[in-house]
């Protein structure tokens, strides 16, 4: 990645995980790998807080599909807290709400951000 487009930052504490900045394709992977390495030492219910996040696309999508997957395996719990309006209309549009525990409490007139 250029010093124009840094990787997105994790920061990963009171069994919260925070994303911070721009998560686009050319970020996925490194996301997904980062994201994981952090989850594997967590234990119980973790939040992912995406309310810091400054785009949203059908990459980082994946990259939350693999998280919950990957918590899954752990007898780990995730919730997805302010995902935004543009990450439930992807969501919703592949029809994953349901998928991603948090994307199906927002609804028309609940504030997402």
């Amino acid at each position: 990645m250029s010093a124009s487009n840094p990787q997105p930052r994790l920061d990963f504490s009171d069994n919260t995980l925070r994303i911070d900045g721009e998560a686009d394709a050319m970020a996925a992977a490194d996301l997904r790998q980062r994201g994981e390495v952090l989850l594997a030492g967590a234990k119980g219910d973790i939040t992912v807080d995406l309310a810091r996040l400054s785009s949203a696309s059908s990459s980082l999508l994946s990259v939350l599909l693999c998280w919950q997957r990957f918590a899954s395996e752990r007898s780990l719990n995730l919730r997805f807290d302010h995902p935004g309006e543009r990450l439930l209309a992807l969501a919703a549009l592949a029809n994953l709400n349901d998928a991603l525990p948090g994307f199906t409490t927002a609804g028309p007139g609940v504030n997402a951000d």
